[in-house]
């Protein structure tokens, strides 16, 4: 039987994994160049430093909450459960390019990225959106929860 042992997780830089996230097929010199023209338009369009708003667009984006199925008896139930730090960052920039992917503007990607990032600072879009519905679900089935 083996050691259970600790994983160690790399921790990167939000940047990086934005553009981790964004990237498809390997390409990530097209992902790093949407990532940059999502920059210099949010910094043209806001006046504040892109790292400080994509900060803000992930904190108010994160989840604390989200449910899980567990089967308790004869039926299945969603259980409400804390959402860890890691996988609240991940659902978060998940969800702020799925917004972007969503919209049916015929602009450039990185437009609606940072339109995405822009919506998510102000707390509205999509990644806002469905993290509040998120919320709600898990508020809304508290009766079952064993939160600790």
């Amino acid at each position: 039987m083996r050691k259970k042992r600790i994983i160690k997780h790399r921790k990167l830089d939000i940047m990086s994994q934005l553009t981790n996230y964004l990237m498809r097929k390997g390409k990530k010199t097209l992902a790093i160049n949407i990532v940059h023209q999502t920059a210099t338009e949010v910094e043209k369009s806001t006046s504040t430093p892109f790292l400080t708003i994509l900060e803000g667009a992930i904190a108010n984006v994160k989840p604390s909450l989200e449910t899980k199925s567990r089967r308790r008896g004869a039926s299945k139930q969603r259980i409400p459960v804390k959402v860890e730090e890691r996988r609240a960052l991940t659902l978060a920039l998940r969800w702020i390019i799925n917004g972007a992917k969503e919209k049916k503007a015929s602009k450039a990607m990185f437009e609606k990225l940072a339109q995405e990032i822009k919506d998510a600072y102000n707390k509205t879009g999509e990644a806002f959106k469905k993290k509040e519905n998120i919320h709600k679900e898990a508020m809304g089935n508290m009766a079952f929860a064993n939160i600790k």
